[in-house]
């Protein structure tokens, strides 16, 4: 996985995961706190160390490059993937109330 397509995939799933944290937030401000909050925060955290960590090995050889790009760019898609998911729960759940 290219540097340029690795990077455009990590920063949609940073700009994602704050989203749906903020959205949680909202949600835990107009009900209770409640564990999906917490794993979206967690998302985001590892969205934002894959970021850094890519970052920090820039300067490692190819071939090792290579390794992490593709595992970090398809952790990042599943992680926008849950997000969404997760997103659109919290919306309808939490915010909206129309669950039921």
């Amino acid at each position: 996985m290219a540097t340029k397509s690795f990077n455009s995939i990590t920063t949609l799933s940073v700009i994602v995961t704050f989203m749906a944290v903020v959205l949680g937030f909202i949600g835990v401000v107009i009900s209770e706190i409640y564990p999906g909050f917490i794993i979206l925060f967690l998302l985001m955290l590892i969205a934002i160390g894959s970021k850094f960590y890519a970052k920090k090995n820039s300067n490692k050889p190819n071939n090792f490059q290579g390794n992490y790009y593709t595992f970090l760019g398809i952790l990042n898609v599943l992680i926008i993937l849950v997000t969404l998911w997760m997103t659109f729960v919290i919306t309808h759940d939490r915010i909206l109330q129309d669950c039921c």
